[in-house]
């Protein structure tokens, strides 16, 4: 019986023409699947990443005083909502769908149970986003696509969209220039515009740090096309790394009047 199911065998992989496969081919395809699933996880935990901090980023979490005016027109249950992001969690969905169907391609990985390994995957993705914020990498991300994508400010309602209205007196970007003798700053706005920033009437937070390639939260009134008078300035920083602040200190007045701006 056993010759007869042996010669069967051989008679079906002849008829079909069937190959032998070599190991290393099944071996490469597994590492292919469980590296599908890790780069998964990867950019997973990026997209969580960025996604936590867009929401920790608003204004709603801390500094109302500097935020009041945009509440008064728009409910904060209605800016939380609206400031979740949503794009990231979207994406962070997809990447976890992605990895867990390359672990169930993996040799072992048909005996667990959906929800287990997409639990795993999502378990996974918070813990690297979480570890990656210690060291900013979501902010940066963020900050990337929101100067250099235009589609992406179109998906998302973050913290810079607040601070690019300077009609309503809010005005927030990164330091070009700073003129220490006219009190002047140069600034980029999120929309890569060019701003004149006449300091000399500001109100600086503690541990602002106002020096190029520092980004700046500007209150104020708008004066011309691309100037501005400032009325209190801070720092943009992580809420969650927030300090309690000391008391404000005040620039001194301006010596001598700088030239008209344009």
């Amino acid at each position: 019986m056993q010759k007869d199911r042996s010669k069967f065998i051989l008679d079906e992989i002849e008829k079909r023409h069937a190959e032998l496969i070599p190991r290393w081919r099944f071996i490469v395809k597994q590492l292919g699947f469980w590296l599908l699933a890790a780069i998964s996880v990867v950019t997973g935990g990026l997209a969580m990443a960025t996604a936590i901090y867009v929401f920790i980023d608003n204004d709603f979490i801390a500094d109302h005083d500097y935020i009041d005016r945009f509440f008064i027109e728009r409910p904060v249950v209605e800016d939380v909502i609206s400031s979740i992001p949503y794009v990231w969690l979207v994406a962070l969905a997809l990447f976890t769908l992605v990895a867990f169907f390359g672990f169930r391609h993996t040799k072992k990985g048909y005996r667990y149970s959906a929800p287990k390994v997409i639990a795993a995957s999502l378990g996974a993705s918070l813990f690297l986003s979480l570890c990656l914020n210690t060291i900013d990498i979501g902010g940066y991300i963020h900050r990337y696509l929101i100067e250099n994508v235009h589609v992406y400010n179109n998906l998302i309602n973050a913290n810079e969209q607040r601070w690019s209205n300077s009609q309503k007196g809010l005005l927030g970007g990164k330091v070009i220039k700073i003129d220490n003798i006219q009190h002047l700053i140069v600034l980029r706005d999120f929309r890569r515009g060019i701003w004149r920033v006449d300091i000399s009437k500001a109100e600086v937070r503690p541990k602002t740090q106002m020096a190029s390639g520092r980004y700046l939260k500007i209150t104020g009134i708008k004066t011309g096309r691309r100037t501005f008078q400032a009325l209190s300035i801070q720092s943009w920083e992580k809420k969650y790394n927030k300090r309690t602040p000391a008391p404000p200190k005040v620039l001194a007045p301006k010596s001598s009047q700088g030239s008209d701006m344009k």
